[in-house]
């Protein structure tokens, strides 16, 4: 059953907090929104290699249409997928733009809700952190994007805080 957004005297939807990641996990990388430049990408990629984790670009990560990451329909389902899958820990997103609010009446929050895990992104991804908390009851992670800051380097107590959040 599909829960309606709270609303004043209404009750909210119990908040589910995702386990904390570990050295070894997987995380899955996304791009709900704009698209990505490759070498951007996997430079992101080598870097949460080096910090421990084992990474999985999404099917249709490097599709295109347009300025965005293919159509919204591929890109929603490739959000869902890792949610739902056992075998990924975390979803990263690896860059925001625009196109994450095309995804919310694709997305089923029910099957999220079972499938809790650190989702992190910003920018137009936040639209995404927002219903993941309003639709599904999600703790989620306004940090760095993996095309983005993660590709740059995170260093110091940025990237202590970061991990030390997550793990």
């Amino acid at each position: 059953m599909r829960q309606s957004n709270p609303r004043c005297g209404e009750r909210a939807l119990e908040t589910v907090k995702p386990r904390a990641l570990k050295k070894g996990d997987t995380i899955g990388v996304v791009a709900p929104a704009g698209a990505i430049q490759d070498d951007q990408l996997m430079a992101g990629v080598d870097a949460l290699l080096q910090a421990g984790f084992k990474v999985e670009l999404s099917d249709r990560i490097r599709e295109r249409k347009g300025y965005l990451a293919g159509e919204k329909e591929k890109r929603a389902k490739s959000v869902e997928e890792f949610f739902r899958r056992g075998d990924i820990q975390a979803v990263f997103c690896a860059r925001g733009g625009f196109g994450s609010v095309q995804l919310l009446p694709l997305l089923d929050p029910e099957a999220i809700r079972l499938h809790p895990k650190p989702f992190v992104g910003y920018s137009d991804v936040t639209v995404l952190l927002n219903w993941l908390l309003q639709r599904c009851g999600l703790v989620t992670f306004h940090g760095p994007m993996v095309s983005m800051e993660i590709a740059r380097g995170l260093e110091g107590r940025t990237a202590d805080f970061f991990w030390n959040t997550l793990m």
